[in-house]
């Protein structure tokens, strides 16, 4: 989408900004994790949060790969137990039946998808420029569309809507949770999460019970009724296991939260880099930009790294693989003991 590749072009640009002059982290003593690799052969057209779309039409989903291909010029967007959403970057939408492949529904919206989530007949969505809608599937139309916001830099990494208890959580592009109750959208609540402007949207959201876990590019919130808590760093990327929050850091730190984020174990490596972190079956896989690949336990106490390439375009873990560039590294085959 053009928006996104325009804020994919300043993100690169503050990422190298801030990285000239810095040490890279060089780990001594890096295992091979070949036996654990093998080749996709695929290049990577669009690359959201929850999925990544290939040049030949085919994509990946937190999930699992697709079952069909998308046409030129569309991406995955979101899913449900009963459809696919994909976009392109001028409006047009398609919604699938997520097993046979059939286009069910198809439409255009005044501006591009940035990120959706589905309940039922019901799209919650995001557009550029801040734009928040509702979409009925059986309609085949926005029922709500409003602008929620001022956006300006956004971080790319931005997150889907989710669902807590009877209720739909959605990220804006200024760093705002809304709060819908689906029988009575219109009487939105909302969560503020921060004061800055710039990359301040949510690139994380998910949950722990009815508790809401989210993240922008500078904190973590824990939110619930009653109050909210904060963990303040710059954030890498974050992912929830056995109860527990899991945060890479900017700063080279693997971070353990409680749900209400009092930390319960940090490990630091030196000049990291980190891109991505998953944690599988009790391991915790954290992956710096330069190829390294920290097998660690769950207190982050025991730990191995594993040399898989340095990392040129993407990073994305579905269950027990890791997709890296053109390669899958099978977690399952690495360990820290």
């Amino acid at each position: 989408m053009k928006l996104i590749k325009i804020f994919t072009t300043i993100a690169i640009l503050m990422f190298i900004a801030g990285c000239s002059g810095k040490k890279y982290f060089e780990p001594k003593n890096t295992l091979s994790a070949s036996s654990a690799i093998s080749t996709t052969g695929k290049e990577a057209a669009d690359i959201m949060r929850d999925g990544i779309t290939f040049t030949d039409g085919s994509f990946l989903t937190r999930q699992g790969p697709g079952k069909f291909k998308l046409p030129e010029g569309f991406h995955y967007v979101a899913q449900s137990s009963r459809y696919i959403l994909a976009a392109d970057d001028k409006g047009n939408i398609k919604i699938y039946d997520r097993n046979s492949g059939k286009v069910l529904k198809q439409n255009r919206l005044k501006m591009p998808l940035v990120s959706a989530g589905i309940q039922g007949d019901k799209i919650y969505y995001m557009q550029q420029d801040n734009i928040f809608g509702i979409y009925s599937i059986s309609q085949n139309k926005s029922l709500i569309s409003a602008k929620v916001g001022r956006a300006y830099a956004v971080d790319t990494r931005i997150a889907n809507p989710i669902t807590v208890g009877n209720l739909v959580v959605v990220p804006t592009l200024d760093g705002k949770l809304l709060i819908i109750n689906p029988a009575n959208p219109k009487k939105a609540g909302g969560i503020a999460t921060g004061k800055s402007f710039n990359l301040n949207n949510i690139i994380f959201l998910s949950k722990i019970g009815h508790r809401i876990i989210a993240a922008t590019p500078s904190k973590v919130i824990s939110a619930a009724p009653g109050g909210m808590a904060k963990y303040s760093t710059q954030v890498a990327d974050v992912t929830i296991y056995g109860g527990n929050i899991y945060l890479l850091s900017r700063k080279g730190e693997i971070v353990k939260l409680s749900p209400t984020l009092k930390v319960l174990a940090k490990k630091k490596f030196d000049y990291a880099q980190f891109v991505a972190i998953s944690v599988v079956h009790g391991r915790v896989y954290a992956l710096d930009r330069s190829g390294a690949l920290i097998v660690m336990d769950p207190s982050l106490q025991k730990y191995k790294i594993y040399d898989i390439g340095s990392v040129d375009d993407y990073a994305f873990v579905d269950g027990n693989r890791l997709y890296k560039d053109d390669i899958v590294v099978d977690l399952s085959k690495l360990s820290y003991e």
